[in-house]
């Protein structure tokens, strides 16, 4: 829309500083380690993007398209985090006209181990989101390249004894600490937030949103003041304001009777946005206005309030500010009852008026000639 400025949208970006700390991960992602006891068993364990500990993978058909992107539901549940990948019945998608049949087979093997289809599928949603939308055919066989990938190491890791060293033990009891943590946290935090609360918040931030006038209306292009005023003139003899639009209007909204849509001020070069909103709705401007495209003849459609965002699309944000908030409440609490000794930097009683590390601050220049 060339009479337009260019838009840029910015997102607010949604508040996830309470998430991050209920669901940081334990650091890196632990694909799958395998039953020794049983080579054909297979179970996941996935833990990266500040998710929690993931259970078991899902994934659904795109019903009618032949070039489906993999997509992969994972279960979130923090309990126990194996599962039965071959009792998984799993619906897939075509692929190029292939008929993938329901189920989960054995794809490929390594040294005899097996890994199936939902090995792969599982691999897929670990990959970046972007990555996720390729089609099938393409993200499949580098996904089956980095499983087998995994698996070899993990073959690997596994013949080396890493299991059985002080640092292998470290790292998994830190792991453990990690887990209980997130847990513990999300479970006393979700019991501190209700949906009746997320409403209320969406309520008060409704509110807090400021009514937002636009305006939706239609105009005629064209390059010279003699042609706007002709167009002026058609009008006033009877014209019909969206078929000369369409005869005469060289802008790219021509096909549409002129219609620009809802805008706002802000988002039209300022000499059209400026006699736009000194119309009334419904009439027609009788003087041409000039800007860097042309010459305009503008009619007013229609003047309302800019919708505020629908519950769904900023649910996620509120029950992260409540989430934050439930947290900082419960920290509180729990420093109130839990005695807190800090020394310095060096194992050291704090002086008075130090911070954390040590450190005294220089008193300002007027205090200290007062003192002295």
């Amino acid at each position: 829309m060339p009479e337009s400025k260019q838009e840029t949208k910015s997102k607010s970006p949604l508040i996830i500083a309470a998430a991050a700390i209920l669901l940081a991960a334990a650091g890196g992602i632990a694909y799958f380690t395998q039953n020794k006891d049983d080579n054909s068993s297979v179970s996941a364990e996935i833990a990266a993007n500040d998710n929690a500990v993931a259970e078991t993978a899902m994934v659904e058909a795109d019903e009618g398209k032949t070039e489906s992107s993999v997509v992969a539901k994972v279960d979130t549940a923090a309990g126990n985090a194996k599962a039965d990948a071959k009792s998984a019945e799993v619906p897939a998608p075509n692929v190029e006209g292939i008929n993938v049949e329901p189920g989960n087979p054995v794809v490929a093997k390594v040294d005899g181990k097996e890994i199936t289809r939902v090995d792969v599928y599982r691999f897929i949603q670990t990959m970046p989101a972007n990555v996720q939308q390729m089609p099938a055919v393409q993200i499949y066989p580098l996904a089956m390249q980095e499983v087998i990938n995994t698996r070899l190491v993990q073959t690997q890791a596994q013949e080396s004894k890493v299991e059985e060293t002080e640092e292998f033990k470290r790292e998994m009891e830190m792991a453990k600490q990690q887990i209980a943590r997130n847990l513990y946290l999300q479970k006393e935090v979700n019991n501190k937030i209700s949906d009746k609360m997320v409403k209320k918040a969406y309520e008060d931030y409704k509110k807090s949103v400021p009514d937002v006038e636009e305006r939706r209306a239609r105009h005629i292009l064209v390059e010279t003041e003699a042609k706007a005023k002709a167009v002026v003139e058609k009008l006033k003899t009877g014209g019909k304001f969206e078929e000369l639009a369409k005869e005469l209007s060289i802008g790219p909204t021509a096909p549409k009777g002129g219609d620009l849509g809802y805008f706002l001020k802000e988002e039209m070069v300022p000499e059209f946005a400026n006699a736009a909103y000194q119309m009334e709705k419904g009439s027609v401007l009788q003087t041409p206005v000039k800007t860097q495209f042309g010459w305009h003849i503008i009619q007013l459609v229609d003047v309302r309030q800019r919708a505020k965002p629908e519950f769904e699309q900023v649910e996620p944000a509120l029950r992260a500010n409540l989430s934050r908030e439930a947290l900082g409440g419960l920290l509180q609490d729990w420093r109130k009852g839990a005695k807190i000794e800090q020394f310095d930097i060096n194992g050291k009683p704090l002086k008075d008026g130090a911070d954390v590390i040590g450190i005294v601050p220089p008193k300002p220049e007027a205090q200290t000639k007062k003192d002295g």
